[in-house]
């Protein structure tokens, strides 16, 4: 039995000499220069919601800061975004006049269901408590929002705020003239190749190394290096790894950019990584481009205001106050392509603007009609990819009546949907609208692993030291599915963090 022990342990110490000498012979490790092309205390990798609320954080810490993006322009994913915001509260108090009431505990308890309580409380809170002071900020900065806020799917209270124009670049403007005005350099057409640390899977990060227009560059960073990089959606090949449920024929929202190797790179010299098989499908984008327009964002807003979601025969398919995953799931499951948001006029200045919804239906991504036949007709008539629907007037008109007699009792026994007897609209006067719709890859909730400090942590938990990262690039605030108006809030607050982690070495002190 002795000689067993023995052997076993023999066995083992050999097992993890190998593993250490593997560790040691990192593949594709470069040692850091022995010059620096230039030399900051904090560089932050991507110009989003994260990389440029870090940038103006870690600035006005008083860091020396650049931001480096490899896009022709700052904003990537974050410009078209949908421009949909949530935060318990805000200097507006929009939600306490329209006779809500919410608090942080109900948003971090939403947000920690939402996502199968997977996501990690510390981070959540992070996002919760810290959403109202970047919203305020944002608005002291000019921002503008709608008058009114919206219960968008997973959310139990009316919590989220829209931009002006229903559009990320909304903020991103402001952002970029925050970052400008605090005197921070912005390097466009510069892509980060590299990340430099002092040993094979150990010690400190001290810069990146860039590919530019007149060659590469390496550039040092003093005190920290913050990966905003965002996600991976539209890399075909890391979906596909990642989520193999997803079929080929389903489209993707994000930009070009959205390609991940800011998560590659973290990889490579030891990052941990979490969640990366949660790829999340956005219920509600043009079925035919797969792409994340205004138009897709109406049905996002609807749900609290009595907006009905039907698929092809005219039937519901779905609560649709549900989350996102539930959502695209059924519509997948639904029977049949594409499903239709339909809604009244008495509805569209509380899910839109009379404006935007005539512009979409100019572009045809807007259906209307002065009766519920006519909007089936016109259903009917049009093209989908190629194909055509074939809606039964009567399912529609049937299951329409219905919805209105739910909204009557206040009461759904179909699916169960939240109907707030105040807020939710009957669809019985004209005109009326139909919005189509079908699921495209939208958002990844896997990335590196992140202390509540946005510290990046390596494969043993480790703090990896002079790495930092916030937004689309980490894993482990929203768990198995993304609250939908979380992800402003989210790359903001933790850019936030992170920008100022790396200046400072202290987080800033969030209320409570």
């Amino acid at each position: 039995m002795q000689r067993k022990v023995l052997s076993g342990v023999v066995a083992l110490v050999v097992v993890l000499s190998m593993v250490g000498m593997a560790l040691a012979a990192q593949p594709g490790f470069i040692p850091p220069p022995d010059s620096w092309d230039e030399t900051y205390e904090v560089v932050v990798v991507g110009g989003g919601f994260a990389g440029l609320s870090a940038a103006y954080f870690a600035k006005k810490a008083g860091a020396d800061v650049v931001l480096i993006e490899k896009m022709p322009f700052v904003g990537g994913n974050s410009i078209i975004n949908g421009g949909i915001y949530a935060a318990y509260t805000s200097k507006l108090q929009l939600a306490e006049k329209q006779g809500e009431s919410d608090s942080p505990e109900q948003h971090i308890a939403d947000t920690i269901a939402g996502g199968d309580f997977m996501g990690d409380p510390a981070l959540v809170e992070n996002l919760v408590y810290g959403s109202p002071i970047i919203l305020d900020l944002l608005l002291d900065n000019g921002l503008q929002v709608r008058p009114v806020v919206a219960r968008v799917g997973g959310h139990s209270c009316f919590r989220t705020y829209t931009t002006i124009n229903q559009t990320g670049a909304d903020i991103v403007a402001v952002q970029k003239k925050m970052v400008d005005e605090a005197g921070v350099p912005v390097f466009l057409n510069t892509k980060m190749n590299y990340i430099y640390r002092e040993k094979p899977m150990e010690g400190r990060v001290l810069g990146i190394r860039v590919e530019t227009a007149q060659g590469e560059r390496n550039i040092r960073a003093t005190k920290g290096v913050v990966l905003t990089t965002g996600g991976f959606a539209n890399n075909k090949e890391m979906v596909k790894v990642q989520a193999p449920w997803i079929s080929d024929d389903v489209g993707c929202t994000n930009h070009v950019g959205a390609t991940g190797e800011g998560l590659i790179l973290a990889k490579q010299l030891g990052a941990n990584t979490l969640h990366e098989c949660y790829v999340q499908l956005y219920p509600f984008a043009d079925p035919d481009t797969g792409i994340l327009d205004a138009a897709a964002v109406v049905p996002c807003n609807g749900p609290g205001f009595g907006m009905v979601y039907v698929n092809s025969e005219g039937k519901r398919y779905v609560d649709e106050g549900e989350r996102r995953d539930v959502n695209s799931m059924a519509a997948l499951n639904s029977g049949g392509f594409p499903t239709f948001s339909i809604f009244s006029d008495e509805m569209v200045d509380l899910c839109s603007t009379r404006e935007d919804i005539e512009k979409f239906i100019k572009q045809g991504r807007c259906l209307v009609a002065d009766t519920l036949e006519e909007l089936v007709e016109k259903i009917n008539a049009r093209t989908y990819r190629g194909q055509k629907v074939n809606m039964p007037v009567e399912n529609f008109i049937a299951t329409i009546r219905q919805h209105n007699e739910y909204i009557e009792q206040g009461v759904d026994p179909d699916f169960g949907k939240k109907i707030e007897p105040n807020l939710a609209k009957k669809i019985e006067v004209g005109p009326f609208y139909a919005i189509p719709q079908w699921p495209s890859v939208h958002h990844t909730m896997g990335g590196v692993k992140i202390t509540p400090r946005t510290e990046v942590e390596d494969i043993w938990g480790n703090v990896i030291p002079g790495l930092f990262a916030a937004g689309e690039v980490t894993g482990g605030v929203h768990g198995t599915n993304r609250l939908g108006s979380n992800a402003i809030p989210d790359c903001a607050v933790h850019g936030m963090i992170a920008g100022t982690m790396a200046a400072t070495g202290q987080p800033p002190v969030l209320k409570k």
